[in-house]
């Protein structure tokens, strides 16, 4: 009688703990369910960090790519502008058929003045601002091409004669090609820092990025 009531009393001990097993193992699988929810919570929110951080990089860099593109078109148009101003004056003084002693006069009335003010020590000031925000942008390229800008600059107006003696078809010619010379590396020095805003642009939003790509 005993060797059968044992069992049984088994039978009731198992139904009296089991709402207290269920209980625990509910609480357990929480518990593990709690980590996880945390772990991928944290994950996330670390991701999310790091992407803000991405993003406030990629926007400093653009606002500098902007306004190093701003302050090279503030210092360089002017410059730009009077070498222009200066060829065209240059030019128009030498193709007229007239005699060295004219036009010598002529240079030191109309062109004189505005090739003193366009000093080296003028330029200088101009290249070395430009020096500065090619290295506060990093680009190795456009440092260079600021350099080659300012040879251009120089080797174009070697061309001018004060004497008056440079005149005639050949030697405007010369003149044009060192001056279309300079046009071009001015061209490609500004479609350089261009492209340096464009990259930055791009960087600051990948998704409008990958929209254009597609």
């Amino acid at each position: 009688m005993a060797s059968i009531e044992q069992p049984v009393s088994f039978v009731e001990i198992i139904k009296a703990i089991g709402p207290y097993l269920v209980a625990v193992a509910g609480m357990a699988f929480g518990y593990v369910q709690s980590k996880n929810v945390a772990q991928i919570t944290k994950e996330k929110d670390l991701e999310i960090a790091s992407l803000q951080q991405r993003s406030t990089l990629a926007m400093e860099k653009l606002k500098n790519s902007n306004a190093a593109l701003l302050k090279l078109q503030e210092i360089y148009s002017p410059m730009f502008t009077k070498v222009e101003s200066l060829f065209h004056t240059y030019r128009r003084l030498v193709s007229d058929d007239k005699s060295p002693t004219t036009i010598k006069a002529d240079l030191a009335k109309f062109v004189a003045d505005d090739y003193i003010s366009f000093s080296v020590e003028s330029r200088k000031a101009v290249l070395a601002e430009a020096i500065v925000i090619c290295q506060i942008l990093q680009d190795q390229k456009a440092y260079e091409m600021a350099f080659k800008l300012d040879s251009k600059i120089t080797e174009a107006l070697s061309f001018i004669d004060f004497t008056g003696n440079s005149s005639g078809s050949e030697h405007i010619e010369a003149l044009k090609k060192s001056q279309r010379e300079f046009g071009l590396t001015y061209v490609s020095f500004f479609h350089r820092i261009t492209n340096l805003n464009s990259a930055a642009n791009k960087s600051s939003n990948p998704d409008a990025a990958s929209c254009t790509g597609s």
